[in-house]
């Protein structure tokens, strides 16, 4: 068993980064918000300024952490949000507030996305519905064609029959006056 006022291990800067290496991104993004923090300065808060009596001052090249294999979050501190304001002291508190930046941009970039698609569905289905009703009002339109070429033939039918009937007529005025005539000179 070891006792429990043993001081805890100090990891120094280098093997901290040698255990946990970045990726591109990660190397990126880093430099990427060196650059933006290297252009706006920022405040130091009024406990700064104030030396600490009771605190020895702390190395800047060794982290207080165990020497151990870094463990997952838990779901309860990947859910903590980070107050702007708060002072990041400990490697843990700013990759969480890193990985809040990351969450926040793709979520405005997917946010802006999804507006997009939104509104291309909405599009789609606005001319979906217009297609149909094109499509309806052919169908009325080849539907009337029809009506309209039926009536067509039958009014070609009917004045055929009517040009028939006319010839017929006059066949027979043209035979009755003829009898006539006949009767007329019989007599």
């Amino acid at each position: 068993m070891q006792p429990s006022n043993q001081k805890p291990k100090t990891l120094t800067l280098d093997a901290w980064e040698s255990k946990s290496p970045l990726n591109l991104s990660g190397k990126k993004s880093l430099a990427v918000i060196n650059n933006a923090s290297a252009e706006f300065t920022r405040p130091y808060p009024d406990s700064f300024a104030k030396p600490l009596a009771n605190k020895a001052p702390t190395s800047y090249l060794s982290t207080p952490l165990e020497a151990s294999t870094p463990q997952p979050q838990t779901t309860a501190t990947a859910t903590k949000t980070i107050n702007p304001n708060q002072l990041i002291t400990t490697p843990q508190q700013f990759f969480e507030w890193f990985e809040q930046i990351e969450k926040s941009i793709d979520e405005e970039h997917e946010s802006k996305y999804q507006v997009h698609l939104n509104k291309l569905n909405q599009d789609l289905n606005l001319y979906g519905e217009i297609l149909e009703k094109v499509n309806h009002l052919e169908n009325e339109i080849n539907s009337m064609r029809n009506e309209w070429q039926t009536i067509d033939d039958g009014t070609d039918s009917l004045k055929s029959a009517c040009q028939k009937y006319m010839d017929e007529r006059d066949d027979l005025i043209a035979l009755k006056e003829r009898l006539e005539e006949q009767e007329s000179q019989e007599e």
